[in-house]
């Protein structure tokens, strides 16, 4: 079995190249892809993160990502850590050595896994273990992006064996990964991937209106009704839905719904309030509710249960909380919301970031939200904010 780790602890401690940003691979591609990367929101994972390159770009402010990595060479995380360390939330525990044949994470647990001139440099059985790993980590919906290189390498290792172990063409690579974009640099003969996973053909069958609704699996100590688990969050992370930190989606996305809103109206989930604020500062008639007081002027309660007074409203908006809801507490609200004459509801289907809770309990793809929503309301226009949020105006 090839030793990896003894391998790359010797080319790291001995190659100053491979300590230099300009000869990584994996920051030249975040760097040129910045603008599609950054419509990627959730925990990320690079793979054979070297001294942490990649991972120092995609910890910056363009992006809405919390950056892991591991690599073989325990020599290249200990200097990863020295040298960001610091940019790093809990580098220590994100930084990490491991194999990419067996990555110690939970299915699922990514939105974005990179892999960067890594695979070619492994035995040909090992790079489909490691491909198999890389599937199970990432969730459906999630994005893989990567490249191999596609000629020998100009270094031997200590054991005078070239450091590309497996050297194929384009066609053998793209067998392997069946992707949706492959982009070959002639120069560099090397291939640049892009793969996003898909749900199984049955999981990606739009629900139907008769059709039992899956069951949400509920992830341990963070039950979606908890109320306490929100009000710590809201206590501990003081930018968490702040409109001037620009984490406030119902502000964010007002210019989308504002016209769409009528009469008096009610914001389910209303959080610190700043979506209420705005519509009152545009002369609406606005009132809010959350099941946390967070805004002296908000009201308390449980959008998932019976609002008495909810009749008097014209409009509600409810914008990113309905994937915090089990089934259950989704057809709560939805009871709640047809009482009024129309609604602005958005369904965000990526990672929940930065607090260090998974606060999203209720995937689905959008075209099985379609298909409840249709159940429930009218659907007047379907806004794509990004390939994670969707935004429904509706009527009842």
């Amino acid at each position: 079995m090839t030793d990896y780790r003894e391998i790359y602890n010797d080319v790291v401690e001995k190659d100053h190249r491979y300590n230099l940003a300009e000869n990584s691979p994996g920051f030249r591609a975040v760097v040129q892809d910045t603008d599609r990367l950054s419509s990627i929101s959730g925990r990320c994972l690079d793979i054979g993160c070297g001294v942490g390159f990649a991972m120092d770009y995609l910890s910056g402010p363009t992006f809405q990502l919390h950056p892991f990595g591991i690599d073989v060479s325990d020599v290249a995380i200990e200097k990863a850590i020295q040298r960001i360390g610091a940019k790093i939330p809990n580098a220590n525990q994100r930084l990490t050595t491991g194999s990419c044949t067996d990555l110690q994470f939970e299915d699922g647990f990514f939105s974005l896994v990179t892999c960067f001139d890594v695979l070619e440099h492994l035995d040909q059985a090992d790079i489909r273990k490691a491909i198999a790993a890389i599937d199970r980590v990432l969730r459906t919906g999630g994005t893989f992006f990567g490249s191999v290189s596609c000629r020998p390498s100009g270094v031997k290792d200590l054991h005078g064996d070239n450091l590309h172990r497996t050297v194929q063409g384009v066609d053998w690579w793209i067998e392997q990964f069946q992707p949706d974009t492959a982009i070959y640099d002639g120069k560099r003969k090397q291939l640049a991937i892009w793969k996003r996973k898909l749900a199984s053909p049955d999981a990606a069958k739009p629900a139907t209106a008769t059709a039992k609704p899956p069951v949400t699996k509920e992830v341990a100590g963070h039950p979606a009704d908890s109320k306490n688990l929100y009000q710590k969050i809201y206590d501990d992370n003081p930018w968490y839905g702040n409109a001037e930190e620009g984490r406030c989606p119902g502000v964010r996305l007002m210019p989308h719904y504002m016209d769409w809103l009528t009469g008096r109206v009610i914001d389910l989930g209303c959080g610190r309030g700043q979506t209420v604020e705005k519509l009152r500062e545009m002369g609406f008639d606005a009132e809010g509710i959350d099941q946390i007081k967070k805004h002296p002027g908000m009201r308390v309660g449980d959008i998932t249960k019976p609002i008495d007074d909810i009749a008097k409203f014209d409009s509600a908006v409810c914008v990113d909380c309905i994937e915090h809801l089990y089934d259950d507490q989704v057809e709560g609200l939805f009871a709640n919301m047809k009482q009024v004459r129309r609604q602005a509801f958005s369904i965000h289907n990526g990672e929940s970031t930065g607090t260090g809770q998974e606060l999203h309990v209720n995937r689905r793809s959008f075209d099985q939200w379609r298909s409840i929503i249709e159940s429930h309301f009218s659907i007047s226009e379907e806004i794509d904010i990004n390939e994670n949020q969707v935004l429904y105006l509706t009527s009842r």
